[in-house]
C-alpha cells in the first residue's frame, strides 16, 4: 500500500500543482488548496492534536509559521487568529514559496505575510535542496541533503538567509506569541538568530527537531534544550512529557515550549 501510495504521487506531481481542491481533513479542513495530496487518506499527524488544542488561544495574537510549506499550517493559523491577528510565513524554496502564495490568495487571506527567504543566525546566501516530489524535505544541511538523496531526487536553489532577530527590524513585523518551526535540521540556527525576540516576548514555541545521525540529534538538541531553558522555557514533548537531558531523543522530535 505505501509503494503504492508512494509511486502514485510520483506519476502525479506533475498535475497536482495546478488542482485546486477543499481539505476533507486536517489542520486545513474545509479550505481551499492548491497542490499536494491533501484528498488522499492519510494518518493524523502527532502535532495536529497539540495545534488544535492551542488553537482558541491564538485569536488576536501574531504567530510565525518558519517552514511553512505549502501552508496548510499557516492557512490554519490564520483562521485561528483571526481577522484581528496576523501569521508571519517563512519559506524559502522558490516553488513551494509560490505555492504557499497561492493558497494564501485563493482563500482570501488578508492576515497573512509570507517570506521567501531562509531564517537562520548570519545574514548569508545559501544552497537549499528540495525534493519536489515531496515539498516538505527541502534543509541547508548538506549532511542531510546526502541522506535524502537515497530516496529522492533532489534540486538546489540559492536563497537569502537571515536572522529573525534582523529582519523584524528591517520589515518592522510585531513581536510574535506563538513560533512554529520546521526546517528540516536548522532549528539551533534559527533559534541562535531570534535570540533577542526570544528574550523580549517569550512567544510559546512548537518546535519539529531533526538531524543526520542519533549522536548528532543528542548534541544538538541538548543544545536547544539548554538555550532555551536558560531563557526561561519549559519544554514537554507532543506526549506531554517533559523533556530532560536524559530522555531527549525518547520522546519523539515534537517539542512544547513555554515560557515560566
Amino acid at each position: 500500500m505505501v509503494f503504492l501510495k508512494h509511486a502514485l504521487k510520483q506519476m502525479l506531481s506533475p498535475l497536482s500543482s495546478r488542482w485546486v481542491y477543499t481539505a476533507r481533513s486536517g489542520l486545513a479542513k474545509g479550505m481551499r488548496i492548491k497542490g499536494g495530496f491533501l484528498f488522499l487518506p492519510k494518518p493524523i499527524p502527532k502535532e495536529s492534536a497539540v495545534l488544535e488544542a492551542i488553537a482558541p488561544s491564538l485569536t488576536g495574537k501574531v504567530v510565525y509559521d518558519i517552514g511553512a510549506n505549502i501552508g496548510i499550517t499557516t492557512l490554519f493559523f490564520a483562521r485561528a487568529v483571526g481577522e484581528q491577528g496576523l501569521v508571519v510565513a517563512f519559506e524559502p524554496v522558490p516553488p513551494t514559496a509560490q505555492r504557499l502564495r497561492d493558497n494564501v490568495q485563493i482563500n482570501r487571506l488578508d492576515n497573512v505575510r509570507v517570506y521567501e527567504l531562509a531564517l537562520g543566525d548570519e545574514e548569508a546566501q545559501a544552497e537549499i535542496s528540495y525534493a519536489a516530489e515531496a515539498s516538505g524535505i527541502a534543509t541547508l544541511r548538506q549532511d542531510l541533503t546526502l541522506h535524502y538523496q537515497k530516496n529522492y531526487y533532489m534540486q538546489s536553489f540559492q536563497i537569502e538567509v537571515v536572522p529573525l532577530d534582523v529582519l523584524l527590524k528591517r520589515e518592522q513585523l510585531p513581536l510574535p506569541d506563538f513560533i512554529k518551526m520546521d526546517v528540516e535540521g536548522f532549528e539551533w540556527q534559527v533559534l541562535r538568530g531570534a535570540q533577542k525576540i526570544l528574550k523580549e516576548a517569550h512567544p510559546q514555541l512548537f518546535l519539529e527537531l531533526h538531524g543526520a545521525s542519533r549522536e548528532e540529534r543528542y548534541q544538538t538538541w541538548l543544545q536547544i534544550y539548554q538555550y532555551l531553558t536558560q531563557l526561561g522555557y519549559a519544554i514537554v514533548s507532543v506526549n506531554q512529557q517533559p523533556i530532560t537531558p536524559n530522555n531527549l531523543l525518547d520522546e519523539g522530535n515534537l517539542w512544547f515550549c513555554t515560557p515560566h
